[in-house]
């Protein structure tokens, strides 16, 4: 082994037992009840289910805050000894509107990342589109499912007048950035953050869409000073390249 890599480990290991880490969690769509032509199951958790994990993970001893705070301690925070979580959501799902006031009420910040294309509630990714015509083989998109899909240009300025919620950015479409050519990769985060700074606390976080990135995508955010996050699974313990989340998506608190 050298010795780089050796005094490297060695700098972790020191990292790991004199700081706590802190987890970034990742959802997509709550309801009472799944609804099959918007949703796809492994994205979806019953609304009981959520709130009570939440819970769950506030008796535990953490204390939820903003991912913009989250990052602020991760670079500066040298003696970390407190519990903290992030609350994190994808895609913009309409859905997010159930479970906003209780966050609010709760005092629970939470970052929403948005694909604006979806905002004018005549669009939809394909995977939306695979979904419906699963359950529906025949189904008209634009009457049947968009009206109850994402999040309107009009939700969206409501919403981010609550208090507690950012946004951040997701690409303007819904697109795999590990299959994109550099410059279209480039075209779509822009074209998202120029959509997005009509909203009020817009952050300037892009949140890899399934968490594939390329070492050309991350040379284009660093570029334009954007902060990557993915989600594999992983917990932060200092200021890496990029923030890591955890999705929570149907589990339960004994799987958190």
């Amino acid at each position: 082994m050298k010795i780089k890599e050796l005094l490297h480990r060695i700098n972790r290991r020191w990292v790991k037992l004199r700081l706590q880490p802190i987890r970034v969690f990742c959802f997509h769509q709550v309801s009472k009840e799944y609804e099959p032509l918007t949703m796809w199951k492994c994205d979806w958790t019953q609304t009981d289910v959520f709130i009570k994990n939440i819970i769950s993970i506030q008796k535990r001893g953490v204390t939820f805050i903003s991912l913009a705070e989250a990052h602020e301690k991760l670079k500066y925070d040298w003696f970390r000894h407190k519990k903290y979580a992030v609350l994190t959501a994808d895609d913009g799902y309409k859905s997010i509107l159930n479970i906003l006031p209780w966050l609010k009420d709760q005092q629970i910040p939470i970052t929403l990342f948005i694909n604006t294309k979806y905002l004018d509630g005549k669009s939809w990714s394909a995977i939306n589109e695979e979904q419906a015509r699963r359950v529906k083989p025949d189904v008209d998109m634009l009457k049947d499912v968009c009206p109850n899909l994402y999040l309107s240009k009009e939700d969206l300025k409501r919403v981010v007048g609550m208090p507690n919620v950012t946004i951040g950015m997701h690409g303007h479409e819904h697109w795999d950035a590990s299959k994109q050519a550099k410059e279209d990769f480039e075209k779509n985060v822009l074209q998202c953050r120029k959509e997005l700074k009509a909203y009020t606390h817009t952050i300037p976080y892009f949140a890899y869409t399934w968490g594939r990135q390329t070492s050309e995508t991350d040379k284009v955010l660093k570029e334009y000073k954007i902060i990557p996050v993915i989600i594999s699974g992983g917990i932060n313990y200092d200021n890496s390249n990029f923030i890591d989340r955890i999705a929570i998506d149907g589990k339960n608190e004994s799987n958190i």
